[in-house]
């Protein structure tokens, strides 16, 4: 492999180093394509998107690197987690025993990801808190505040790395199934039905026309995109690849993201245009489980893009910042109508399961979850421009440019988009909000909107440990929703080995599951457990029932189990 020529400073920071390794991994990946331009960028269905080992997803940027990282090494899963992660799987169980001990192995090396942090320091003592508890304060106390945005890096481990499968068995077999062979979609023209609906429906930032001719081309002055039909591809995945190449181009038009200009077609400036739409669209396709070769007309800037990689340090950070967010931008898109797709089809398998009108069933809520808070000078002062000219859609095309594609934060997402005194909602549109706050100078929330249905199945996902109270009530209401559905049908009961009888209740106001017998009042309580949102309704009550089997006064008694053994 050729050399890749390092930062000449004496003492890279932990960032340079990264960008380093970033740099000589995508020289690695793009000398082995010019071999055999052929194959895809990843290994055809080897892989799920990488995600903590909490389950959150990594970002384009981190995710592109740790799936290259995972084929060079041989990761069959995906998962990956912080020093203090496996530390804190050693805690002691629920029940205070001590369980297995959770460790790197031996000689392991990390690998790191790029994450933005804040640093708020107290103006005049110097104190610095937490991100999260300065979000908490109020607005006179955060004017006492400096925050600093800053690009940190976290050094993470495979779960391979780590003797997790011999010491939490159940946790590995879970990861396996989680992040088994993804689909793949082979050789036929299959359809993807978001896609096709983007395109029937003119869902996308710009028209795309598929045509009976030979060229896949983005037009900038005409702001469109142009395919061959579906059918004049070899199999479905390579139509889908090529348009995410093209969607992925569309993205850095001037009001968009501001990426490319119509001066740069051709040019050396498209070179490294044109390696930001070969990995939007690999990890796009790769997303979606669908494989994606390089585009043949991109062959012709390999050498480009090597010399670029070796010779400027910064043409690696540049590149993965915009692949970053030009995949955000696409998945959320088709995400979002995958969504709505799911959804129109509960209403109609509803609709068609009763009778009458009354079957439709009404939208859930609207959910706002903060991507950004913005009160630095420099950050707002674009803002402010545009409010008072009254451009709210610039505000939101500039407010979206703040997204960094990371997954829902649980924790920051509220059911109104005002969470503070003095706060005004200025605009929004389908997917973003923008409020602003002037009683303290001026600030602006940043904020991602999802569906009730979207923080449903996050919380099934990723349970309430961090989240809002708005989220948790949200959760509460999904437990007692079931719990009430479950209960049509049987009163819900625990037999115990000594022939006890337990009636089993959720109580929302405590989020607990409440034990006890039947009395004139209804449910007289003995015992109570707080509810697992990580665990179904059927594994919390099947967790109480073997707590309460474990406790002397409902063990079978010996003379009983005596005449057992005796037949």
């Amino acid at each position: 492999m050729a050399s890749y020529r390092k930062r000449d400073a004496d003492q890279p920071n932990s960032e340079d180093k990264a960008l380093d390794l970033f740099a000589e991994m995508m020289i690695e990946k793009i000398e082995s394509i010019r071999e055999d331009w052929h194959k895809p960028w990843f290994t055809e269905g080897a892989l799920r998107w990488p995600r903590n080992l909490a389950g959150r997803e990594y970002n384009g940027m981190n995710a592109l690197m740790l799936l290259m990282h995972c084929e060079k090494n041989g990761y069959a899963i995906p998962r990956f987690c912080t020093f203090d992660c496996v530390q804190r799987l050693n805690q002691p169980g629920k029940d205070g025993k001590e369980l297995p001990r959770v460790s790197v192995l031996r000689g392991e090396k990390s690998f790191p990801v790029m994450l933005t942090t804040f640093t708020c320091i107290h103006k005049e003592t110097k104190e610095k808190i937490k991100y999260d508890d300065y979000k908490k304060l109020s607005n006179d106390e955060k004017e006492e505040y400096n925050v600093y945005p800053k690009m940190q890096v976290f050094r993470v481990f495979n779960v391979a790395q780590t003797n997790l499968k011999e010491a939490r068995p159940e946790l590995w077999e879970k990861l396996e199934k989680e992040n088994g062979i993804p689909f793949t979609h082979e050789g036929e023209q299959f359809s993807f039905e978001p896609v096709d609906t983007m395109i029937r429906d003119n869902l996308w930032i710009c028209p795309i026309m598929p045509r009976h001719q030979d060229d896949a081309y983005y037009s900038l002055s005409k702001n469109v995109i142009v395919v061959p039909e579906k059918e004049q591809f070899k199999s479905g995945e390579a139509f889908y690849g090529t348009l995410f190449h093209e969607m992925t181009h569309s993205t850095g038009a001037e009001g968009v993201l501001d990426r490319i200009k119509p001066t740069a077609f051709g040019s050396q400036e498209y070179a490294r245009e044109e390696l930001v739409a070969e990995l939007g669209s690999a990890l796009t396709a790769q997303r979606y489980g669908m494989a994606k070769q390089i585009k043949e007309d991109s062959c012709a800037y390999l050498k480009s893009w090597l010399d670029s990689l070796k010779e400027m340090p910064q043409f690696i950070k540049s590149t993965l910042v915009d692949v970053k967010k030009a995949t955000a931008m696409i998945t959320q898109k088709i995400d979002h109508v995958a969504l709505e797709l799911g959804r129109k089809e509960e209403e109609q398998l509803q609709v068609s399961a009763t009778e009458g009108p009354q079957a439709v069933v009404p939208e859930g809520k609207t959910y706002y979850a903060s991507v950004a808070y913005l009160q630095m000078a420099d950050d707002t002062r674009q803002f402010d421009e545009l409010k008072d000219k009254g451009d709210y859609e610039g505000l939101l095309a500039l407010a979206k440019e703040y997204y960094d594609g990371n997954g829902m934060d649980e924790g920051h997402t509220f059911a109104s988009p005002l969470q503070n005194r003095g706060d005004d909602l200025l605009t929004e549109d389908r997917d973003f909000a923008v409020v602003y706050n002037g009683s303290v100078g001026g600030t602006y929330d940043i904020l991602l909107k999802y569906t009730e249905e979207e923080v449903r199945d996050h919380i099934r996902q990723y349970g309430i440990d961090r989240a809002s109270a708005d989220v948790k009530a949200l959760a509460k209401e999904m437990v007692a929703e079931q719990f009430a559905e479950l209960a049509q049908h049987r009163v819900p009961t625990l037999e115990m080995p000594n022939g006890d009888v337990l009636y089993v209740s959720y109580n929302r106001e405590k989020d607990t599951l409440d034990v006890g017998t039947a009395a004139n009042g209804g449910l007289a309580v003995q015992h109570s457990f707080a509810y697992n949102h990580h665990a179904t309704l059927d594994g919390n009550m099947q967790e109480a029932c073997e707590r309460l089997e474990s406790m002397e006064e409902y063990r079978a008694e010996e003379v009983e189990r005596s005449s057992v053994m005796r037949r």
